[in-house]
């Protein structure tokens, strides 16, 4: 009989599902739209209309507009993902505590290399020995090897493209991928804004580098993190909508 019974896309439980209900649409644009968009006219607009402004306040590491907006924002993912770590749903799925865990130890990563854990706040020496293989002779990891860098910088920008472009394309012709056994974990279409956002900067960055365009702002390697960031927040939040929906709703079933 469970089988006949339409379930939200919990994973405790085996199909038939429904999508969400209360997934981010146009009436909550401010965010998922609005915001993604001014992060782009803010950045542009300043490189190009006051670049002294920008080199000053903008782009300085650790306490400029940019660097300090990107370690706030990762920040309240991380406390987000720690929450969810201990709610009860999440603790009873293996599946969804992993992911969840895997949210928090990344977004604690983020926001520590952000600001050599604690060194643009409190300003003490890099030792010797880790200045000579810190190309910026910070206390952070980023700066050494690839490793610890490009890789991860990487695996985020593939889940953008992944995440916040191609399944929300996809579930247009494939309805299906918002009702299976995974929806809990596939962004909403509502992550697009913020996905391209970083993608544009990227794409822009590459053919400025080939001489083929002007760069869009100095250093666009941070409006892509920003942007990314961003996209981390926002899917822990959705994330955290749709499982109390699940537990609203197989409330009322039982």
């Amino acid at each position: 009989m469970r089988n006949s019974v339409s379930h939200l896309p919990d994973p405790a439980f085996p199909g038939p599902y429904r999508p969400f209900a209360h997934d981010p649409g146009w009436s909550e644009a401010w965010w998922w739209l609005a915001i993604p968009v001014l992060f782009a006219l803010f950045v542009i607009g300043a490189w190009k209309q006051y670049p002294d402004w920008y080199l000053q306040r903008v782009i300085p590491e650790g306490y400029g507009i940019l660097e300090f907006s990107q370690f706030a924002i990762i920040l309240a993912a991380f406390a987000l993902a720690v929450r969810l770590l201990f709610n009860p749903f999440v603790r009873r799925r293996p599946f969804v505590f992993a992911i969840t865990l895997i949210a928090a130890l990344s977004s604690l990563y983020i926001a520590g290399e952000e600001v050599s854990w604690g060194q643009h706040f409190f300003h003490w020496n890099t030792p010797d020995y880790w200045a000579e293989v810190n190309r910026q002779a910070e206390t952070n990891l980023h700066n050494t090897y690839a490793v610890f860098e490009k890789y991860p910088r990487a695996v985020l920008e593939f889940g953008a493209v992944i995440g916040g472009i191609l399944i929300p394309v996809a579930a247009v012709f494939a309805p299906w991928l918002r009702a299976c056994r995974l929806s809990l974990f596939f962004p909403p279409a509502a992550h697009m804004p913020a996905a391209i956002g970083a993608m544009a900067f990227k794409l822009s960055d590459i053919l400025a580098q080939k001489g083929y365009a002007t760069e869009l702002a100095f250093r666009p390697s941070e409006t892509i993190e920003l942007y990314l960031y961003y996209f981390i927040l926002t899917y822990l939040i959705v994330f955290a909508r749709r499982i109390r929906e699940i537990e609203a709703s197989e409330g009322r079933v039982r």
